[in-house]
């Protein structure tokens, strides 16, 4: 019989958590799963703790990454050895709560439309408040079309935490390697193809913040590449491709963001900004207008909220609303 669920766990040089994170696999609940440990190539001791606990556990199955090194090549291994309906995500240094696989395999069945279910996560040892707004952030998104409108912004779902559809994940290319963060880009294709994404409100993932973390190490997960990677996916959209886009924002962010969408052949048809200085400037080929003209200027354009400053992003939102604009059609937030 094929288990219910696959949990995809790639690890590289991760001795030191293993134990902690394979422990919180086998004390799940729901007990129909297989572990598919995918080893990325370590040198220290991880390899023999998976094949230790392995021989005592046939549901959880040693793999040597197969494919080219890194996370992607290690997720790609594991996605064709995996068996079952349902992917369910855990890094080797994280902790799921014993009730996390049964109540998001539940969920399914609550919400069968559902192709992504994620859980509400906490930080463990965060470095900074940067990573614990983030995490409030994440957190407040539960709903589809909570999690849907806020994609540009960040991550909106934490990878480790999500249940996902094998056939979605398959439909929308599966993980690929992209010059930007890799989960991110493979929930926004998902995302772009219709998937559905939603959350159990319980916090059932320990997620650990380290300095050796892909998005603290690698510059694929850092500013520049995200601003590339959200340009790349709106000049995909027909309304933007058709309309443009008028920017809230004429700071580093949306000068940044403008830039990258001309070179995909996005018309920016103008910046909306406060500063008085910057109205009536033309950036990049674009006029700058003031507040008073909002939502009567480049209305036809899709709007996008660019304004990095703490309140700017629930003060254009705000706006953007009372002009009529409907968020996650022509406008979107993208910080």
């Amino acid at each position: 019989m094929r288990p219910r669920i696959s949990i995809v766990m790639p690890f590289r040089n991760a001795a030191a958590t293993l134990p902690e994170a394979l422990a919180s696999v086998r004390a799940q609940v729901f007990a129909d799963w297989e572990l598919l440990a995918v080893d990325d190539h370590s040198s220290d001791g991880s390899a023999a703790i998976v094949r230790g606990v392995a021989a005592t556990d046939p549901r959880i199955r040693f793999i040597s990454n197969e494919c080219l090194q890194g996370v992607v090549g290690a997720s790609v291994t594991a996605g064709r050895a995996a068996t079952a309906d349902w992917l369910a995500r855990m890094d080797a240094d994280d902790l799921s709560h014993p009730d996390r696989l049964k109540l998001q395999i539940e969920k399914t069945v609550q919400q069968p439309a559902w192709d992504v279910i994620g859980c509400g996560v906490e930080i463990l040892s965060p470095l900074g408040e940067g990573m614990i707004r983030h995490v409030e952030w994440v957190n407040s998104l539960r709903e589809p079309g909570e999690i849907a409108s806020a994609r540009f912004i960040e991550n909106p779902l934490v990878h480790p935490s999500a249940l996902m559809r094998r056939a979605a994940v398959e439909a929308a290319g599966g993980y690929q390697e992209v010059p930007w963060a890799e989960d991110h880009d493979l929930f926004l294709r998902m995302l772009e193809r219709g998937s559905v994404f939603g959350k159990v409100p319980e916090t059932l993932l320990q997620w650990r913040d380290s300095p050796g973390r892909l998005t603290r190490s690698d510059p694929r997960y850092g500013n520049a590449c995200r601003h590339r990677m959200r340009a790349h996916f709106l000049s995909r959209m027909a309304a933007v491709r058709e309309r443009g886009v008028a920017i809230a924002g004429a700071g580093p962010i949306g000068k940044t963001l403008a830039l990258e969408l001309q070179a995909r052949g996005v018309a920016v048809r103008g910046f909306f900004d406060v500063h008085p200085r910057r109205i009536g400037e033309v950036i990049h080929g674009a006029g700058v207008a003031g507040l008073d003209q909002f939502g009567r200027r480049w209305r036809e354009a899709v709007l996008l909220s660019a304004v990095g400053v703490p309140g700017g992003r629930e003060e254009v939102a705000g706006l953007a609303r009372a002009a009529g604009y409907l968020e996650g059609e022509d406008f979107w937030c993208v910080c």
